[in-house]
């Protein structure tokens, strides 16, 4: 075990969420071990502003609701505390928990109910650099599994063997990508050559955790080296044969794409607006995806492009767990960014009055803009239709 006392290390309080700190100060004064844990004490090393902030806690989770009046108990495979704070903050609280008992001929964690000790939660999780505590305390950090030196060395490991982590939660290989895309990490040699060889496994997981995790890299402002990660380590074959497909040059290519490249081109602008704040949704994302393909099929010209992009959502938007309404979002959007291409090639005077009292026109003229930037298009296109 490493302890950083609070010189040594550049996590503060001030940068801690109001209501988490409230959580584990009224832990520690009840006579509870309390920790900040996980990806916020990473953020905070890595001088990031953390999404949330997770505690975990030697108090069991009936006497975390006792604690608490605003709390609600969740969760069946492990109990968790969610405390609930004006302004939509939630606070998660878990209690310690010790390493499951596993069937060796077959690893997948199915139980994980048993509580622990501090050290035993921290070499339970995932990856080192998800293991550190900051102690309220005396505002040290604690480092049972090397977490500081992966920080400090930019790399992503699994605590323990990857192959029995991997094989644990089969989930962990796409989070394995996610931190190495966002936080642009390495991933270490052994858990990158073991995510390899199980790769097959991630289909043992349930569909919607897989398909979330999906949805989410393609958030986090790094989806270019994302998608990239996934394909280089095989999991986008096992999870999305068209987005696979279409990286290996299988099929016609549109005159947008001439080299294959219009995907990365596309991403690569959602990831510049999501590092400035603007972070897009779903419906948007999903349509990048399906654009090259539809324009192999000569999209802007066909004779049935609702159909196309159904079948197409259909086939490539399952992996992403795209919901029906999400389908119906990504096809309205989709057809308007066709009505904006054919009617800039017009010479009408002003634009149709029906799309522009759409509901989603913005949405899809930001698509439209986004299409522009990536193949070089003619941007005062944008300003007949905003005109």
């Amino acid at each position: 075990m490493r302890v950083l006392n609070r010189s040594e290390h550049p996590v503060s309080r001030r940068f801690i969420a109001s209501g988490a700190l409230r959580v584990l100060n009224r832990l520690y004064r009840a006579g509870h071990t309390a920790y900040l844990v996980g990806g916020s004490v990473r953020d905070l090393f890595l001088k990031r502003t953390p999404k949330d902030f997770d505690i975990v806690t030697s108090a069991r989770p009936t006497q975390v609701r006792k604690l608490f009046r605003n709390c609600r108990l969740i969760g069946r495979r492990f109990r968790l505390a969610h405390v609930h704070f004006s302004g939509g903050e939630i606070v998660e609280v878990a209690t310690f928990r010790c390493t499951p008992e596993l069937d060796q001929d077959d690893l997948l964690l199915r139980s994980d109910n048993r509580f622990g000790s501090p050290e035993e939660d921290a070499y339970r999780r995932d990856f080192t650099i998800n293991g550190l505590f900051y102690d309220i305390s005396d505002y040290s950090v604690i480092d049972y599994v090397g977490g500081v030196r992966d920080i400090e060395k930019r790399v992503v490991r699994t605590i323990n063997d990857p192959w029995t982590r991997f094989k644990e939660d089969p989930v962990r290989m796409i989070r394995a990508i996610k931190f190495a895309s966002k936080l642009n990490f390495k991933i270490e040699t052994k858990t990158w050559k073991a995510m390899k060889e199980v790769k097959a496994d991630i289909h043992k997981s349930p569909l919607p955790r897989v398909q979330e995790e999906l949805s989410r890299l393609l958030e986090e402002g790094a989806s270019c080296r994302a998608l990239t990660l996934l394909d280089e380590s095989g999991l986008l074959e096992e999870l999305e044969t068209v987005l696979h497909k279409y990286l290996h040059g299988s099929g016609r290519r549109s005159e947008y794409d001439p080299q294959g490249s219009l995907l990365f081109d596309l991403l690569a602008k959602v990831d510049e607006r999501s590092n400035e704040g603007n972070k897009p949704a779903r419906p948007l994302l999903y349509c990048l995806l399906l654009l090259p393909h539809l324009l192999a099929e000569e999209f802007f010209d066909a004779a049935g492009p609702d159909l196309l992009i159904r079948n197409l959502a259909d086939t490539a938007l399952t992996a992403f767990g795209a919901s029906r309404k999400d389908m119906e979002r990504v096809s309205q959007l989709l057809l308007a960014v066709r009505r904006f291409h054919q009617g800039g090639r017009k010479s009408r005077r002003t634009a149709p009055k029906a799309l522009l009292a759409k509901s989603y026109f913005d949405e899809a003229l930001s698509v439209f803009e986004i299409f522009l930037e990536a193949t070089g298009g003619d941007l005062e296109q944008l300003e007949w239709w905003r005109g």
